[in-house]
């Protein structure tokens, strides 16, 4: 079975929902993440498909079935030695294996239900007297919150195409201007073509599948990256015919400040590649 980001979830597979948690804009570890309900087309009673209970954050199985998001921390130049696997503070996913008869395609919600801090710090119960206060109680509901993610399901990963059509896209740059040091998404748009006068039935499946790559180089040619993957994103507002754009993490920090050229190419699922014309940004 196949891992599929939020995107383009898959029944049958694995879907990864990965939720970051921030206090002051800094990732945090809240105090207990309780649970974890998915919905399918809207948050309500009777679209409850799944539920997901945490034990205690005293419990050592905690956060289970969330896992940590870990990366790798290279060594360090005073001696330290390179620590792979290691958690990121706020960054939580929990792997879901998509039932084979759920209901697709469609959108689902994941609601998070979590306790920023621990409720007995403003709140005087009789539960509190315990190293690991009982977080079920009503006592503490008032101190929980609720934040909501949503993804996508489809029917399966196969593609059929009868080969008398050709899938024409357009790209679109939505960033063209970065400021020194920053670290934010640079967003191509994807159009399929002709924008208003295509096959919905043959191309709108695909695109949330889409396999991309980006390379950047000076305005001398030189060249700084070749065929970094690219994630697949929504646009910000109401976007019916082209809402998916192509998503790069653009860090300043690794630039002079100047001008950069950069060409995306996107991989259809008969093999076969569409790539941009060549786009500029800049880095002040």
């Amino acid at each position: 079975m196949a891992t599929y980001s939020r995107i383009s979830a898959r029944r049958g597979n694995y879907v990864v929902l990965d939720m970051s948690f921030m206090r002051g804009g800094v990732l945090t570890d809240p105090y207990a993440i309780v649970k974890v309900d998915i919905y399918k087309t809207q948050i309500a009673p009777h679209n409850l498909v799944a539920t997901f209970v945490m034990p205690d954050p005293c419990d050592p199985l905690y956060p289970a079935p969330l896992s940590w998001v870990t990366t790798d921390v290279p060594a360090g130049d005073c001696g330290t030695e390179a620590q792979p696997g290691v958690p990121i503070p706020g960054k939580y996913e929990l792997l879901w294996l998509v039932p084979c008869d759920a209901v697709a395609p469609d959108v689902y919600f994941d609601v998070w239900t979590y306790f920023p801090s621990n409720p007995c710090d403003c709140i005087d119960s009789t539960e509190c007297g315990t190293v690991c206060p009982d977080l079920s109680s009503d006592a503490f509901a008032s101190a929980m919150l609720t934040t909501c993610g949503r993804f996508w399901v489809y029917p399966d990963n196969w593609y059929a195409n009868d080969g008398l059509t050709t899938i024409r896209l357009g790209f679109e740059p939505l960033d063209q201007k970065f400021q020194y040091p920053e670290r934010r998404p640079l967003e191509i748009g994807i159009m399929p073509l002709p924008l208003y006068d295509y096959d919905f039935n043959l191309v709108a499946p695909i695109l949330p599948y889409l396999q991309g790559t980006i390379s950047i180089w000076t305005q001398n040619g030189e060249l700084l990256a070749n065929q970094l993957p690219l994630e697949i994103g929504l646009r910000q507002g109401s976007y019916r015919t082209n809402p998916y754009v192509l998503r790069y993490m653009l860090d300043t920090a690794c630039f002079i400040k100047g001008t950069y050229n950069y060409r995306v190419t996107v991989t259809l699922p008969d093999g076969t590649t569409r790539t941009s014309k060549d786009f500029v940004f800049t880095v002040s």
